[in-house]
């Protein structure tokens, strides 16, 4: 089972200004200890280090002309490792992004969708378990839900039928919708067949739409008979580092924490 992964890194993070006017939100500073010494790491590394322990064989990085900072970074702390990078200068949404990376991932049979602002923790456990999942089930790609006081401000499970407890096959999803049928909104990680979802994002991005949603992708899967799952986690197991007061929670919570305990 090949593996890899696209991160998106093309976004303004206009909420978390004025700092992100001139630097990457990806590399926003994260106090870790790696083998016991105090480290100063970005999130981008801690997504990079979870992707590398699950088996990822390729990472593309989807992100801004003007953000060289992410490819010396990367290039200086990663160098011996298989990461390639694609530019997105127009903020065509998530989507696109995630289509502009697949590009350069066509030799692999499962991709890894990855935001780079959010995770969770113990992430490669939660990922080895899910590419063991999807390795054993007849399954086209698997999602991550949890449970939140606000769905509208999320992509939410809109229809679903539960499997089993946690376990959910998706029927439908929207983005942000006005009148939410459940509680369950997506975190910003995917595990999707290769083939299944650049088919859907393909025939998206044909239509010419400005904004492209995953969801909207994921939807189309849907549609399309794939079996997608759900599994759901801990309403306390994802973090976001969107905004400055998500940042700081951010910040604590893996502060002076392990590398490897965190990812």
């Amino acid at each position: 089972m090949n593996i890899g992964a696209v991160v998106t890194a093309a976004g303004l993070g206009t909420r978390d200004g004025p700092w992100t006017l001139v630097f990457p939100k990806a590399l926003l500073p994260l106090v870790v200890k790696v083998n016991g010494i105090t480290n100063i790491r970005p999130m981008l590394d801690l997504i990079i280090t979870t992707l590398a322990r699950v088996g990822c064989s390729k990472i593309c990085i989807t992100r801004r002309s003007d953000d060289d900072a992410i490819v010396k970074y990367t290039k200086a702390l990663w160098g011996a490792f298989n990461v390639d990078f694609v530019i997105q200068d127009e903020p065509r949404g998530f989507g696109d992004a995630v289509y502009r990376g697949l590009g350069c991932l066509n030799d692999v049979d499962w991709v890894i969708v990855h935001s780079d602002d959010g995770f969770m923790i113990n992430e490669s456990s939660i990922l080895m378990n899910a590419v063991k999942f999807v390795n054993n089930n007849d399954v086209d790609g698997l999602v991550f839900v949890r449970r939140v006081n606000d769905p509208s401000r999320y992509g939410v499970l809109q229809g679903f039928v539960e499997e089993k407890p946690g376990l959910y096959r998706v029927t439908e999803v929207e983005e942000k919708p006005r009148v939410p049928r459940s509680n369950l909104a997506l975190t910003a990680v995917y595990l999707f067949k290769y083939g299944v979802l650049t088919e859907a994002l393909r025939k998206i991005e044909d239509e010419g739409r400005p904004i492209i949603e995953f969801t909207d992708a994921i939807k189309l899967t849907v549609q399309g008979k794939a079996r997608v799952m759900a599994m759901e986690i801990g309403s306390k197991t994802w973090f976001s580092i969107g905004t400055p007061n998500e940042y700081s929670i951010v910040h604590e919570v893996v502060r002076d924490k392990d590398l490897l305990e965190i990812t």
